[in-house]
């Protein structure tokens, strides 16, 4: 990893942040405690689009988890909400376990650090590429998805631990939720046909997964899905006659996307998981998080490249857009998102401004009717919570734009993790066979035609 300090300069002094008022006239805390100076600099230094991890925010994150909840908790770091690898070894460097659900996310966990016994492999589906990575790394530990594929894991002689996933049956209360009528996991009516596939085999079950949703702010709701999960966790480890070593209870700690969510109150959670520790004894009990950890140490920087009209308000088109910054959470981020920061402006009046992306596509607007200060070409604008679900979430390939920058940063000292892709670089590993089908046909590579013969 390549890094540099940057110099917090003057730009500050003249950079606030009161264009990014929401109505009620009140500064969202992230937006007014925002490193300003960092990310003007950061713009200056590696161009746009970049995203830009604030390594401290992270650690604060962490810091917070630990104040509030049991000792006793292991903590995971879920993989599928930002699974860059230099961000991955900072929070790896923090000491907590990983959730992961590919073979890519898996090796990535292994190359950051994470100690194998403390990465969780799930998902419906483990590739050949995954089954060989755990074969490789036996202390990792499997969480099985159906019935059918503990059939398949047992057949496949896997020495690693295993847990259940369990389907809920309970309703789910979060903004991104998982129920009754969730596609993934064992049904509680599946367990006897499981306690008679392990009654004929050696293979190790010890213990139960549970996710029931995510992006939960009230504290209230993520009690009641932990009580939820360890209810079904015990009523499953009856049915199969065991106890349980592990009891993985998800987690789905929200963050606060808008201007009008709350911090999610940590205290009464961390008393309500002290009181299940302390219930399952000597189990280990886990939480996995992803969004809780990242989300907000991540800046999104644009520059604009045009000035455009929409809807009778004033419009920017920027250098990034929604292949870069997707919606996959159905939060509409566009519509009730943070606004972005203007980096490096004087203050003016705010007026509603709709920031519009590069991509030729109708839906390629980042933050609509958001109040800034007049914008002007090459200001360079910096997005909030952007390190979760965001650039590995999004259509990168979608009209092929090369991939963005992405840097952590700690103080003034910055870390380049990734290097802006190159166009050429978008053609590594394709093939362009001229003529192809002819006998005169050409390969611009080492790719060889093939004849399959017709049964």
């Amino acid at each position: 990893m390549e890094a540099q300090t940057c110099s917090a300069t003057s730009c500050g002094s003249t950079t606030t942040c009161a264009d990014s008022q929401v109505d009620n006239g009140e500064i969202p805390a992230l937006i007014a405690n925002a490193p300003v100076d960092m990310l003007a600099r950061i713009a200056e230094t590696y161009g746009t689009p970049t995203y830009a991890y604030d390594v401290r925010r992270v650690q604060a994150q962490i810091d917070g988890l630990r104040a509030h909840l049991p000792s006793e908790i292991d903590l995971l770091y879920s993989l599928k909400a930002n699974p860059s690898l230099g961000l991955c070894g900072v929070i790896a460097d923090g000491g907590l376990g990983a959730d992961v659900a590919s073979a890519g996310e898996l090796q990535t966990a292994l190359k950051a650090g994470f100690a194998p016994e403390r990465i969780f492999s799930n998902g419906p589906y483990k590739s050949p590429e995954t089954i060989a990575l755990m074969r490789s790394a036996p202390r990792t530990i499997l969480s099985i998805d159906s019935v059918s594929e503990l059939e398949k894991l047992i057949a496949l002689g896997l020495s690693n631990r295993a847990v259940l996933r369990l389907r809920p049956d309970y309703p789910s209360t979060a903004s991104c939720g998982i129920g009754q009528d969730s596609r993934f996991g064992i049904g509680f009516d599946e367990l006897e046909q499981c306690r008679e596939i392990l009654a004929s085999s050696d293979f190790s079950v010890v213990g139960f997964h549970v996710f029931s949703g995510s992006q939960m702010t009230d504290s209230a709701a993520v009690i009641q899905h932990l009580r939820n999960a360890l209810d079904l966790s015990l009523r499953a480890a009856e049915v199969l006659n065991i106890e349980p070593e592990i009891l993985n209870l998800g987690g789905g700690f929200g963050v606060p996307y808008g201007a009008t969510d709350r911090e999610l109150d940590l205290v009464p959670i961390g008393q309500e998981l002290r009181n299940i520790v302390d219930r399952v004894k000597p189990t280990r009990v886990v939480i996995e998080l992803g969004r809780y950890i990242v989300a907000q140490c991540g800046w999104y920087l644009t520059s604009v490249v045009g000035l455009q009209s929409r809807g009778g308000r004033q419009a920017a088109v920027v250098d990034g857009g929604v292949h870069h910054r997707s919606e996959i959470c159905s939060l509409g981020m566009f519509a009730r998102g943070l606004p972005p920061i203007t980096l490096g402006r004087t203050n003016a009046d705010p007026t509603p401004t709709d920031i519009l992306g590069c991509l030729c596509l109708p839906h390629d607007v980042l933050v609509e009717s958001t109040r800034l200060t007049g914008l002007a070409v090459g200001d360079a604008l910096a997005f909030p919570n952007g390190g979760a679900y965001s650039l590995s979430a999004s259509p990168l390939s979608f009209l092929s734009h090369p991939l963005p920058v992405e840097v952590l940063f700690d103080g003034a000292t910055v870390g380049l993790i990734r290097p802006r892709q190159t166009v050429e670089a978008l053609l590594h590993g394709q093939s362009c066979i001229r003529n192809f089908g002819r006998p005169d046909a050409t390969n611009d590579s080492d790719t060889s035609t093939t004849q399959l013969a017709a049964e």
